[in-house]
């Protein structure tokens, strides 16, 4: 006997009680207690229908209410013959007690309550018997109504306020497709102005000719037009020719010019990109070698080999080249005339090779050429070429650069080249980078952001980034992380994975893996370790397996067969933990053999 010293007391009490209040029915002496009424070798006293041959013995059982073979509710005596009668089986647990094609639950099922192919959301639970009617155990295409086997597959409505057959700006609606649409919805969605009736498609701009000259920019956008309107003069959606400037027609190419001070045509200086037409803007011109830049009857260089500065006749031999108009100004000659030194000084008689120093900032230009002069360096030459700006004494030499920082904002970009220079290279001009800039025209813009839509606010993005050039700072309703799993809801941003649930809140969990959208934390009844292993995840009063064997005497010792099924805290009536009950309908009788003393210890207490 499986049970403990201490329940001993009550239980040997309670069998000295039966023992004392009990007879056998069957004492010596009156012809009833050998009666048999019905004949059925069974005596009335012992027969518990003694008017009835087809019963005789009491049997536990359960009501068998739709006769499938399954019983339901609580174990109960019923007279019988050998057998049970219709209505009573020994077999308990049906789960669908009136229906006669379901007696058993199953999970893992997808229900196809429509019996149209298509399944509604599972896997879910359900009492079935051998044919899965209305389930299935592999799930099909989804069911948007599984109550009607018109409809299978699921569409979206939009709202369509304004009535132009195109809807946006309002709650969809989830609907099955095929089924007729409600008044006010409509399939297509995209409606750029919801509440005006004319326009209702986005068309996409690339390039824009605000001038109307043929030439544009580029310039993504989009405008809100009609069904069948077409984009407006001055919005492209194919290349056009870059335009330099789409303020002014008369301007649409960057052109190399010089600067034409004098008007005569003809340019000097250095070569300046310019935004212009077909004709150079007034004080430009696309030639260049002026050498009087601000004498309009001089232009060009015209070669010498004499002179006669001080017009006397006589020459000096002097070659060299001349800012002339058509022809060479007075004292300049292709002959020689005598031999003069320097037929403008008496003085002079020192010959120097220098070069043209025409600012004075001690660096020439041009060739080298011989001036006659006294005995120190004469004024405008200078003994060392290449001076880059000869009419400018504060630029004489190119200095090289590798980044500019032309909003002067601290950030550069790479832009090698030359400039014409003094000593050193302008402000906005330098050789190390001091961090890239992505928009050096705008001092408050500097840095590349990748981000993404925070709709919902919570600092959590999700959606299509987007690389925005910004001061630094994340923009106003952007996110840096693009992983919101519920941008539309600022408290969930974080798909957690779970393994166990505790859907009836009982404290025990079940396996079930999958991906809940919630805050920073996994909230109940979703859980990542295991408490205990529910049975029945959806009655809390159901939380353990347990091994039971009928108990059908009552005196807590069952015997075969044995049962697993799913308790609660205590063992249900009608059923033991323990099996080993020799004769299970005498509840004085509850060990076997091996246990004769610890039975009669207990019947004698």
């Amino acid at each position: 006997m499986r049970t403990m010293r201490g329940s001993w007391l009550p239980l040997a009490l309670a069998l000295t009680t039966l023992q004392v209040g009990c007879g056998s029915g069957l004492e010596e002496g009156g012809e009833e207690t050998r009666q048999d009424s019905d004949g059925d070798g069974v005596v009335d006293a012992q027969d518990c229908a003694p008017r009835d041959s087809q019963h005789w013995q009491e049997l536990w059982a359960y009501e068998d209410i739709d006769q499938d073979g399954w019983g339901h509710g609580l174990l109960k005596k019923v007279c019988a013959a050998n057998s049970l009668p219709p209505g009573w089986t020994a077999r308990e647990g049906d789960c669908a007690p009136t229906d006669v094609s379901a007696w058993r639950n199953a999970t893992g099922l997808y229900p196809d309550l429509d019996v149209d192919g298509a399944t509604g959301p599972g896997p879910v639970s359900a009492c079935v018997g051998d044919l899965l009617l209305r389930y299935r155990e592999q799930p099909g295409p989804p069911d948007c109504d599984d109550q009607d086997g018109r409809y299978q597959e699921a569409t979206v409505a939009y709202p369509d306020t304004d009535g132009d057959g195109v809807g946006e700006g309002g709650e969809p609606l989830t609907l099955c497709a095929r089924a007729p649409l409600p008044t006010g919805y409509v399939s297509v969605t995209g409606d750029c102005a919801p509440t005006d009736p004319l326009r209702s498609v986005s068309r996409t701009y690339l390039y824009r000719d605000q001038d109307l000259d043929g030439a544009g920019v580029e310039s993504f956008g989009q405008l809100c037009l009609g069904r069948n309107e077409l984009l407006p003069a001055g919005y492209l959606e194919s290349f056009v020719q870059p335009d330099c400037d789409d303020t002014d027609a008369t301007k649409y190419w960057m052109a190399q010019v010089f600067a034409d001070t004098d008007g005569d045509g003809f340019g000097a200086g250095l070569v300046i990109s310019s935004c212009t037409g077909n004709t150079a803007a007034a004080g430009q011109t696309f030639v260049s070698g002026d050498c009087a830049p601000e004498d309009a009857s001089r232009w060009r260089q015209l070669d010498y080999a004499y002179r006669d500065a001080d017009g006397d006749g006589d020459t000096v031999g002097s070659p060299g080249k001349v800012c002339a108009g058509a022809q060479l100004p007075p004292g300049y000659l292709t002959t020689a005339q005598g031999a003069d030194c320097d037929d403008r000084d008496a003085t002079v008689r020192v010959r120097w090779d220098l070069y043209r120093d025409m600012d004075g900032d001690g660096v020439g230009v041009g060739p080298r050429v011989p001036v006659c002069a006294g005995t120190t360096r004469p004024s405008g030459y200078a003994t060392t070429s290449e001076d880059c700006a000869d009419d400018d004494a504060t630029r004489w030499q190119w200095l090289s650069y590798a980044y500019r920082d032309v909003d002067v904002d601290g950030f550069t970009v790479v832009a090698p080249g030359q400039l014409c220079a003094g000593e050193t290279l302008p402000a906005d001009y330098l050789n190390l980078s001091k961090g890239p800039d992505c928009d050096d025209t705008n001092a408050s813009l500097h840095k590349t952001l990748r981000t993404w839509p925070d709709l919902d606010g919570d600092g959590v993005g999700a959606g299509v980034s987007e690389n925005q050039c910004t001061n630094g700072q994340t923009p106003a309703n952007r996110s840096l992380s693009g992983s919101d799993c519920a941008d539309d809801d600022a408290s969930r941003w974080v798909a957690h994975s779970y393994r166990h649930v505790d859907r009836d809140e009982d404290g025990f969990t079940t396996p079930e893996s999958g991906t809940h959208c919630a805050a920073a934390t996994l909230p109940a009844p979703y859980f990542v370790q295991a408490t205990g292993n529910d049975c029945d995840d959806a009655d809390a009063a159901l939380i353990r397996w347990a091994v039971l064997y009928p108990d059908n005497d009552g005196d807590g010792v069952g015997t075969e067969p044995r049962r697993i099924l799913c308790i609660g805290t205590a063992v249900p009536p009608g059923l033991s933990i323990f099996g080993d009950d020799p004769n299970d309908d005498d509840p004085s009788t509850m060990t076997g053999p091996e246990h004769e003393e610890l039975e009669t210890f207990i019947l004698d207490f």
